[in-house]
């Protein structure tokens, strides 16, 4: 199927050329040609296989494609990922953490890890996903609690692209609606980037200005909420009529 491209005005920060992932015999990604703009909330869909977190990973620099090229604000990944680690948050699996101690520790020994002068970016930060008044240990944590802190280590250094991996998985529905509320947030009043991955698409469709639709290891497509919304239909609906499938687990 030929990809749709999503046009805007605004400077791309990201972009994938034919960018291809092996493991061994299994073609994992094959020749994804993605773009995201500066101010996008970009909404990553697949089933379960597709190769979401691959293509997440590969765009946060922690693997290396085997053919094509990755583009963060003209810089080539993940080559240059040591310089651009400052421009880049990712929220991918569980962070490394240390439970027995709070979250403003945690943010410390992160900011003292990555060479941050500015110690009122933990206060700052811990404002934002409301957790400052918060003395428990780790350990202590409700899940909705640790999502929260994953998600402050990934902005630690205020990077200009967020990335996130399934970040609702296990929240019950007001721990899906606060982070929900605080990723809007950090978009319009920061002008964050974020690329987003979910099984809730109903959620996602909430949240996202442009979507990329994965299947089987190829981006099929890429559409602008708008030009999904004059489709009338919703969003599941829409990847099940391409792919045949739509089953998300």
């Amino acid at each position: 199927m030929i990809q749709e491209k999503v046009t805007t005005s605004s400077p791309v920060i990201c972009q994938t050329v034919n960018l291809t992932k092996r493991y061994r015999n299994t073609m994992a990604l094959n020749g994804i040609n993605l773009t995201v703009h500066k101010g996008d909330i970009y909404g990553l869909i697949g089933e379960n296989g597709a190769g979401k977190t691959t293509l997440i990973k590969l765009l946060a620099g922690l693997q290396t494609p085997t053919s094509g090229t990755i583009q963060v604000l003209g810089t080539d990944l993940p080559k240059d990922i040591q310089r651009m680690q400052k421009y880049i948050g990712y929220m991918i699996e569980a962070p490394a953490v240390y439970t027995d101690m709070t979250a403003e520790q945690n943010l410390e020994v992160r900011r003292l890890q990555k060479g941050l002068r500015d110690k009122k970016c933990v206060s700052d930060i811990l404002e934002l996903v409301h957790l400052t008044n918060s003395r428990k240990k780790v350990k202590n944590y409700s899940l909705g609690m640790k999502q929260r802190l994953a998600l402050a280590l990934a902005l630690l250094g205020n990077p200009e692209l967020l990335i996130l991996d399934e970040p609702v998985n296990g929240l019950d529905p007001s721990g899906i609606i606060a982070l929900r509320e605080m990723l809007l947030r950090m978009n319009r009043e920061k002008n964050v980037t974020i690329i987003i991955s979910s099984h809730i698409l109903g959620e996602l469709h909430k949240l996202a200005t442009c979507y990329g639709f994965l299947h089987d290891g190829s981006l099929i497509e890429q559409v602008t909420a708008e030009e999904l919304d004059e489709k009338a239909q919703d969003i599941e609906t829409y990847f099940t009529n391409m792919t045949g499938g739509g089953y998300f687990g």
